[in-house]
């Protein structure tokens, strides 16, 4: 029997070898063996909870793939999961077919002592009054004011600079997609890269031109973004936190988009905001990782789901930035 790898290795080389056409045609073929079982597979009922012998409180987070350099690469799922460790809820992380969806066809989405929860806004709202009074929300502290406050940068966020963010990331596909474990792949890994790099770009494409910035020319749906961040930068200010010096929703929110940009494998005058600019964001983006995602560097080159013991990880800085004791 042929080691797996080496076989790998064997049917890349060969396909690269062959001429357009040939690679057209293999390429063609492995989409239609893909893409018809997916589909179906994707669509066919299932059972409900998908994990069975569930423990009771604990969050089961279905989500993409880990990946290199981004814990994930949906804001949705960092949003999630960001929330989920900033309201110190134990979860975990259990193996997701590529083919599994919620019951409303996306992801992410929980479940809770057998209940599913889908879309990442009404997870963080419908979990929090379910886990109550057990357990307090992250925005019980908040004003009226405030809570409406966080509403409107949370709609702005993501219904306007993150469509402009996916504009560069539609342009850099391929750089997203080499992000993945090799694995998740898995034979034919160059072609199948092939065919969804084209077809995330063009889902990309479907979602920019039917949202309501989608009729502008590209410098004006990237200005877009830029005047956010800008607005965004403003109204920090110099807060550890959006409102303060505790964490709330809408901070899972902004950091789970804004770490997309500053740590995506390109260059972008997005970026280039948060770094000059706007360096307020910077510090931002740094503060909350390390304080909510000390095992970054697991999660992004191991691809680890552990969780469990993330928080243990956590190291207490002192102004200097050495480990205080």
């Amino acid at each position: 029997m042929p080691d797996d790898t080496n076989f790998t290795e064997e049917i890349t080389k060969w396909v690269e070898s062959l001429p357009n056409w040939g690679k057209a045609a293999v390429a063609g073929g492995v989409a239609l063996a893909v893409y018809i079982p997916f589909k179906f597979l994707s669509t066919q009922k299932r059972s409900s909870p998908v994990t069975e012998n569930w423990k009771p409180d604990v969050v089961y987070l279905y989500q993409f793939p880990r990946t290199r350099v981004l814990p994930n690469l949906s804001t949705f799922c960092m949003k999630v999961e960001t929330w989920l460790r900033m309201a110190d809820i134990n979860y975990e992380i259990p193996k997701c077919p590529i083919t599994l969806r919620s019951q409303e066809g996306t992801l992410p989405f929980v479940e809770l002592n057998g209940k599913e929860y889908y879309d990442s806004s009404f997870i963080l709202r419908d979990v929090d009054e379910a886990i109550k009074p057990q357990h307090p929300s992250l925005d019980d502290h908040l004003s009226v004011e405030q809570k409406a406050v966080s509403r409107a940068f949370e709609a702005m966020i993501e219904k306007s600079m993150s469509i402009s963010a996916w504009f560069y990331r539609m342009e850099n596909t391929e750089k997203m997609l080499d992000l993945f474990d090799p694995k998740v792949f898995g034979l034919f890994s160059s072609i199948l890269k092939m065919i969804n790099s084209r077809f995330y770009a063009s889902t990309l494409l479907k979602r920019i031109s039917g949202s309501d910035i989608g009729f502008h020319n590209r410098e004006d749906i990237i200005k877009i973004g830029s005047d956010d961040l800008k607005s965004i930068s403003k109204y920090l200010g110099n807060k550890h936190y959006f409102h303060g010096f505790k964490p709330t929703k809408v901070d899972a929110c902004l950091f789970a988009n804004l770490c997309q940009i500053y740590y995506a494998p390109y260059t972008s005058e997005h970026r280039d905001l948060i770094v000059g600019e706007c360096k307020n964001l910077q510090e931002y983006v740094e503060r909350i990782k390390n304080r909510y995602w000390p095992d970054w560097d697991d999660v992004t080159t191991k691809y680890s789901t552990e969780t469990s013991n993330w928080k243990k990880r956590h190291v207490v800085r002192n102004g200097n930035g050495k480990q205080a004791h």
